[in-house]
């Protein structure tokens, strides 16, 4: 049965102790349909969700030690170049929800040739010191809304977040065909990714993109150096997703974590397995996390703060 995202959130800080006003998560609004969030007068990120964008993102989003793990640069379509210069794929910013290959059109809102529009953003301050905060957006399909999306970001003092993701079909059944593009995303920091000394590891003992690319895994953590600091981003499959999700994840600083493309994940070792929203029928709810660092997988407890983001299913469920 899926859990409520109540009794999730209640479970998933029950463990955690009271923490003092400079430590807890607060939220500033910024002109140009910003938000920022605090925690303790250290910035962690700004959530970008005007209409000038289409979709929205977080960025930039920080570790502890103040550095940003995220490529530093929002590029545009005009300003796509080379990967060495970082202006590469204008679509990856920050950190986004998106895929490819939808309905029979093969509409693609990983490119965003297809826009996904924002029409509100809630937050509100939890008890122990965590926030959320609540996106409502819209999957158009030229003018019509062929998916409304509610992704709430439940986040801990601690640098964990929790994203909820719940797609509801309105027009006519949707239906996410194979892909490799999507879907939840992070591009990392230029000096952070692996092909210039960064590090990517997986829960089972795979290292870099050769191993950990397209593969199953209950974490997978991204971490290098960013100026002369030690920092990372950590991505987290949840157990109550309807299947397990695999990592998009490459040297080049792609980040991703998705449930849609077993084919091509497996590169056909699988077969092709299209997952469909009924029209007026029950959501998809995806449920992922994403914990950002001081230190590489080791120093950053990332085993530990894995069994932390998966207590919550687990508790409230007696």
């Amino acid at each position: 049965m899926m859990l409520s995202l109540r009794s999730l959130c209640v479970a998933l800080f029950a463990s955690m102790s009271l923490v003092s006003a400079a430590d807890s998560v607060s939220f500033k609004e910024l002109p140009e349909n910003r938000l920022e969030i605090l925690i303790g007068d250290q910035t962690l990120g700004i959530l970008n969700h005007g209409s000038k964008w289409n979709k929205p993102f977080l960025f930039p989003l920080y570790a502890k030690n103040g550095k940003n793990v995220l490529r530093d640069i929002v590029p545009t379509k005009a300003d796509q170049g080379s990967s060495k210069q970082g202006t590469d794929h204008f679509h990856h910013k920050g950190v986004w929800v998106s895929v490819d290959s939808v309905n029979d059109e093969r509409l693609n809102f990983w490119h965003e040739d297809d826009r996904v529009v924002c029409d509100s953003v809630d937050h509100e301050v939890l008890e122990n010191g965590a926030g959320q905060i609540v996106i409502k957006n819209r999957w158009l399909q030229g003018q019509q809304t062929l998916l409304s999306e509610v992704t709430t970001i439940t986040i801990r003092p601690d640098r964990l977040l929790t994203y909820q993701i719940q797609l509801a079909a309105k027009l006519k059944d949707v239906t996410i065909h194979d892909t490799k593009e999507g879907f939840f995303a992070v591009r990392v920091a230029h000096t952070m990714r692996q092909m210039q000394g960064g590090h990517i590891e997986n829960a089972d003992g795979q290292s870099g993109e050769k191993q950990a690319w397209g593969k199953e895994s209950v974490w997978v953590d991204y971490w290098g150096d960013v100026d002369e600091a030690i920092c990372g981003v950590t991505l987290m499959d949840h157990p109550s997703n309807f299947r397990p999700s695999r990592y998009h994840v490459r040297a080049y600083g792609l980040f991703a974590i998705s449930p849609f493309g077993p084919k091509k994940y497996s590169n056909g070792k699988q077969p092709e397995a299209p997952a469909t929203i009924l029209a007026d029928g029950k959501p998809l709810t995806l449920t992922y996390g994403l914990y950002v660092h001081n230190g590489s997988t080791s120093d950053a407890g990332v085993v530990e703060k894995y069994k932390q983001f998966t207590a919550g299913a687990a508790n409230a469920a007696k």
